[in-house]
């Protein structure tokens, strides 16, 4: 077994409103203490300012290492005793760092982070994003001691669920040459010795007593992996997930979606929420008897996954992205980016039973003849990795999109009844149901009949304690949502909803916000400090009463 260390924990810190470019490790001097993982900019003296949060630790270590950090924002230099050893400028993306660490000893390393906003068409955090730009390490930070020869990557895929078998695709780092065997076995059960004819090791295996991972039976298995010194063992499920006549299929039996939009965010944490309050918001979700969370819009973490496999709550998982417009998806450096993190996000989650959906690029400007090449490469990117699973993005584009005929899955945001409804103060019922039949009317053509249809994003805000029954109130709310999960009960054609939004949650407070009141979109079931509104319970009702007729 690999020595890793944990890097979590109290780091020394240092604030300053330079720039990350202006950093100059050895000019710093460390009076604070912060979280690793943590948001600087979340509370405390530091909340809600722009610059960089420098964080600095030692370790013991020696020899050739890796080090994996889970994601940052908005984007980091990493050094290591004083030198530079790389940079991170995709948020939300896992990057990991392999490099000569020096001799048996104390070490230090530096992760400065910056959060200021950058207008660029190449930026990968606008400030118009609708969702608050935290600064800090989002994730796990840890360190491994590398041997000459050692695991890089494992996929597993299932094949075929009646005999039980998966396609195991192994990459070995370091000198592979000097590896004959590598050593697996499934469930603790008796090891198999697979040879390596090259870096890259294929094999296909039976899974002894297999048992099939679904919504309502989520069983895990563990495969055990050794090469050489090194050790790994990688839950996964047995599930396959496909389209049938237009309907998405799960273990070959058709399943609609209804579940919730949920950023992995807190007020208190920003982007590095702990642990348990994900197990509690996806718990809270899946006693409620919804089957489907929609990340996002940025890569999920392995917690908030691992708890999704344990729960059987299927996941939409997408690559970060809102809004952006064609000056930014024409940007060569924007489309690299984009490119690298896509990649990043199925290679990191591949093993995750939990995940039926990749998605990247919500609302983007695919209305455009010239966003086609930057969201064909996406797709190509994903099924590169990845064949095993569905690809869709959220467009708001609509009946416009040039986009939508390479998808697996067309997936679209409305919000009918609160955007563009200035002279409504009451809900109105059947300009929602409108809205809604246009969008099956349109997906039902002969181009795009073959594909699953998503509402990926629907709801109304309510500000809670208004019970006027007008706009922002929580009956209101909850009238409209009670509304659009009927229609998409009721339709075949309807694949799926994803309601905007489970909780509360952080954006911008500048003059924007005469449309966010309090600085948060509140368009949320619960308040961003998980208190129900009107209509959680309202809706679980109706759900219950659906499902009963």
């Amino acid at each position: 077994m690999l020595k890793t260390q944990d890097l979590n924990g109290e780091w020394d810190f240092h604030f300053t409103k330079k720039k990350l470019n202006e950093i100059v490790p050895a000019d710093i001097s460390y009076e604070d203490k912060m979280p690793v993982p943590g948001c600087f900019d979340a509370k405390g003296k530091f909340r809600y300012l722009r610059g960089t949060g420098i964080y600095r630790r030692t370790l013991s270590c020696g020899g050739k290492i890796r080090l994996d950090v889970g994601a940052v924002g908005l984007r980091a230099d990493l050094f290591w005793d004083k030198k530079k050893i790389g940079s991170m400028e995709k948020p939300f993306s896992k990057e990991s760092f392999i490099f000569e660490s020096g001799p048996q000893g104390i070490h230090e390393l530096v992760i400065a982070t910056e959060n200021t906003l950058d207008k660029e068409p190449s930026s990968m955090f606008h400030p118009y994003y609708d969702f608050y730009a935290y600064g800090g390490i989002y994730r796990k930070v840890a360190v491994t001691e590398l041997p000459e020869v050692y695991l890089d990557y494992e996929r597993i895929t299932p094949l075929d669920l009646k005999e039980g078998t998966v396609e195991i695709h192994l990459e070995i780092g370091g000198k592979w040459e000097s590896l004959n065997m590598i050593e697996l076995s499934f469930d603790d059960g008796q090891m198999i010795s697979v040879p390596v004819p090259d870096k890259i090791v294929y094999t296909v295996q039976k899974v002894p007593s297999h048992k099939l991972w679904s919504v309502e039976t989520p069983n895990l298995h563990r495969l055990h992996l050794r090469a050489g010194q090194d050790e790994k063992e990688i839950r996964f499920g047995m599930r396959k997930v496909g389209l049938q006549d237009g309907r998405i299929t799960l273990n070959g039996k058709p399943v609609k979606l209804i579940g919730f939009n949920r950023h992995d965010a807190h007020p208190d944490y920003g982007y590095a929420i702990p642990a348990e309050i994900t197990r509690n918001d996806l718990e809270m979700i899946r006693e409620k008897g919804y089957n489907f969370i929609r990340g996002c819009h940025y890569t999920q973490s392995e917690t908030m996954l691992s708890i999704c496999d344990e729960l059987g709550l299927l996941v939409w998982d997408e690559s970060l992205g809102w809004g952006n417009s064609i000056a930014s998806m024409t940007d060569p450096v924007f489309c690299r980016y984009q490119q690298e993190q896509t990649r990043q996000m199925v290679r990191k989650s591949i093993n995750h039973p939990c995940i039926i959906l990749w998605g990247f690029l919500n609302e983007a400007s695919t209305h455009e003849p010239e966003a086609g090449k930057l969201v064909n490469s996406l797709i190509q990117t994903i099924r590169s990795e990845d064949q095993s699973r569905l690809v869709t993005f959220a467009s708001n584009q609509i009946f416009n999109d040039l986009c939508l005929d390479s998808l697996d899955v067309v997936s679209f945001n409305t919000y009918p009844g609160w955007y563009g409804q200035q002279d409504a103060q009451q809900f109105p019922q059947e300009e929602v149901l409108d809205a809604l039949r246009k969008i099956i009317q349109f997906a039902s053509q002969e181009r795009y009949r073959g594909k699953g249809v998503i509402l990926s994003e629907i709801g109304a805000a309510a500000l809670p304690g208004d019970h006027s029954g007008l706009r922002w109130s929580e009956e209101y709310q909850a009238e409209l949502l009670k509304t659009v999960l009927d229609e998409v009960w009721r339709d075949e054609r309807w694949s799926g909803v994803a309601f905007w939004h489970f909780s509360d949650t952080k954006t911008y407070s500048d003059g924007r916000a005469i449309h966010r009141p309090r600085g948060f979109n509140n368009k949320g079931l619960v308040t961003e400090y998980r208190i129900p509104k009107l209509a959680w319970e309202a809706l679980s009702r109706h759900f219950t009463d659906l499902k009963s007729r």
